[in-house]
């Protein structure tokens, strides 16, 4: 196994060989969905570098030290899903959760990070972001829209039925942009609403766990969101945790203004407050 070659080859190994033991001993999960060159550019070595390392390590090049790699991957989330199927227990149950959602999302950080830092980049220079989506991915709009309105960033949520939409269309303009959170259903109205959107010259983003689906298919850019459960039925943790990224991202250059609005709100709620304390009784109380 890999690992017990690095192990009894470390001592012996140059500077840049170790950086890619190390990397590949930390970071098991990411070096299996790496090319040599992606690798070596992670690492900060030559590609070259990579293919002789391999072959220090007794393997007849990066491909064959790469299959051994994502075969130790694949059994590792097998064992997981084994884990969690024979698991006797609340407790053990959860501990192989967890293990999954970490796994999805060292997966995600791997294949589709690249992706997360073009929608941030949209979003920062959108001077209005739509929200939609069907289904739970509407709730997740909704909360987002809400997210992003209460910190000073124009934002609106519409659902994608044919009138909404219809409305919707016409207020949208070039340079806003419309993220749709896209789960297992169809999403077909919301494939729709992309498509008219796009055609408007509006940047359209779909947070997807199905890279198939029509919001996918017709968006600008699609970010792939892993799913995967070890009970069989598709998570939405991952989910939550991109658009989490999301919003933490685009807010970064934000927090001066979002502490004013967070400032202005608590004036507001005490100034609310004050209004309650003095209404007399009868003002709230219910009608005979």
């Amino acid at each position: 196994m890999f690992q017990d070659r690095i192990r009894e080859n470390y001592e012996n190994l140059t500077p840049g060989f170790r950086k890619l033991a190390d990397f590949i001993m930390n970071s098991t999960l990411d070096a299996a969905f790496l090319t040599a060159t992606e690798l070596s550019r992670r690492v900060g070595v030559d590609p070259a570098t990579v293919v002789r390392f391999a072959q220090e390590l007794g393997y007849s090049g990066f491909r064959e030290l790469s299959r051994e790699v994502k075969h130790y991957v694949r059994d590792q989330v097998t064992a997981t899903y084994r884990k969690a199927g024979e698991a006797e227990s609340i407790e053990t149950l959860l501990h192989s959760l967890v293990e999954n959602a970490e796994q999805n999302m060292r997966h995600f950080v791997t294949t589709d990070l690249a992706n997360v830092v073009k929608a941030v980049e949209i979003l920062k220079k959108a001077s209005h972001i739509w929200f939609t989506g069907e289904f739970t991915g509407y709730d997740l709009a909704v909360f987002m829209a809400k997210k992003f309105k209460a910190y000073g960033v124009p934002a609106s949520v519409f659902y994608p039925g044919m009138n909404e939409t219809a409305s919707v269309l016409p207020q949208m303009q070039p340079g806003e942009a419309l993220v749709t959170f896209v789960g297992a259903e169809p999403n077909i109205d919301t494939g729709y609403a992309v498509h008219m959107a796009r055609e408007k010259g509006v940047k359209t983003i779909a947070v997807t766990s199905s890279g198939v689906a029509l919001p996918a298919r017709k968006a600008d850019l699609t970010v792939i969101v892993p799913g995967k459960s070890p009970i069989g039925i598709p998570t939405f943790g991952t989910l939550m945790q991109v658009a989490s990224l999301i919003w933490e991202a685009v807010m970064k250059e934000r927090v001066e203004a979002a502490g004013q609005k967070m400032e202005d709100l608590q004036v507001n709620l005490e100034a609310l407050l004050q209004l309650r304390a003095a209404t007399p009784e009868y003002e709230v109380a219910t009608a005979e």
